[in-house]
């Protein structure tokens, strides 16, 4: 919560507080509240949902299903971030469990992520692999975005470059195939890891000051990792346990404005963490890379399929580069 001031906390109550922001995703909320739920625990925790005016009715369907669940009405859609602030100002637990609804969490695991943070010498962040209901496994965890490292990812050109600090992507553990190699079960420090998933103490997330509100969606976990690594709070993931996530629930319904979203965020943190001139670089990076996207939807697609697909295309295409276009930064707004 970047300039404003986050509750004081006077001491833990209870192991594990559960912070979830919802919007629009009622079905797989209850299922994810079920898999919390379920069976004997050892360990005591709380969840908070935070609610983003979801129309699908959410928050009647959790407090008539699971009345021991703490439910907050934000009133409107103010971000992933916004919200989870105020999620966590009510919470009490010693530990912080950012989750996402699309998401179901085995209690076993999170006894095994506990037992870590309360062996460690030092506070941390942790989180486990991702993997899709079908089994395929997400890639989880990432280096810190640099522009070098967005230009070659985005050219693809990063598949000519050896693994190492020009990538973005971890080579292990994070591939689509878990490895068997001895040294890829070990528990690792990483950069960041996905937002739909992570603990770390409750206090370390509050000195850090919570997200930065200025991030809408998209991105303010990992400038939360950010400031978190400056401040000598390192991120860990452990590829032993997993997590079932099925991706992107909350965002499918205004697809075109989320990938403005993301625009944005990237921006946002490119310019808060690289400068005002590495932003505007991406940024033209960003606007030519959608002007070849659109020139190329209309000119290599061809056929009845191939119409369909160019009209996606372009639509996505001219929606992704009016919001670049329009998006102004403000040096002023975007100070660390």
């Amino acid at each position: 919560m970047i300039g404003n001031a986050m509750e004081t906390r006077t001491g833990p109550d209870i192991d594990l507080s559960i912070v979830i922001v919802s919007y629009n995703t009622c079905d797989l909320l209850l299922d994810c509240l079920a898999a919390l739920y379920h069976g004997p625990h050892d360990y005591s925790f709380e969840v908070i949902v935070c609610d983003n005016a979801s129309s699908d009715g959410s928050e009647n369907a959790v407090r008539q299903s699971f009345p021991q669940t703490i439910v907050i009405q934000t009133g409107e859609n103010i971000g992933f971030g916004s919200a989870m602030n105020i999620g966590s100002s009510k919470a009490s637990g010693k530990y912080l469990l950012v989750l996402n609804p699309d998401t179901i969490v085995h209690p076993k695991s999170l006894r095994r992520l506990l037992d870590l943070l309360e062996s460690s010498p030092r506070e941390m962040v942790i989180s486990c692999r991702l993997k899709s209901p079908e089994g395929t496994y997400q890639l989880s965890c990432a280096r810190f975005p640099t522009p070098l490292r967005i230009f070659l990812l985005f050219t693809r050109l990063n598949k000519f470059m050896p693994a190492g600090q020009m990538q973005l992507y971890y080579s292990r553990p994070d591939l689509s195939q878990p490895s068997t190699l001895e040294e890829d079960q070990r528990i690792r420090q990483v950069e960041t890891v996905l937002g739909a998933f992570f603990i770390l103490p409750l206090d370390t997330f509050v000195n850090a000051g919570g997200f930065d509100e200025r991030f809408f969606m998209h991105y303010e976990e990992i400038d939360l990792f950010k400031r978190l690594y400056n401040m000598g709070h390192f991120t860990y993931f452990l590829p032993t346990e997993s997590v079932i996530h099925y991706g992107g629930q909350s965002t499918k319904s205004d697809y075109e404005k989320m990938r403005l979203e993301q625009q944005r965020s990237l921006l946002l943190y490119i310019h808060k963490w690289h400068g005002i001139h590495a932003a505007r670089l991406i940024r033209i990076f960003l606007i030519s890379l959608a002007l070849v996207r659109f020139v190329a939807a209309k000119t290599i697609l061809r056929g009845e399929k191939g119409d369909r697909q160019s009209h996606q295309f372009e639509n996505s295409s001219r929606v992704i580069l009016s919001g670049l276009i329009h998006f102004h930064l403000n040096a002023r707004s975007l100070q660390r």
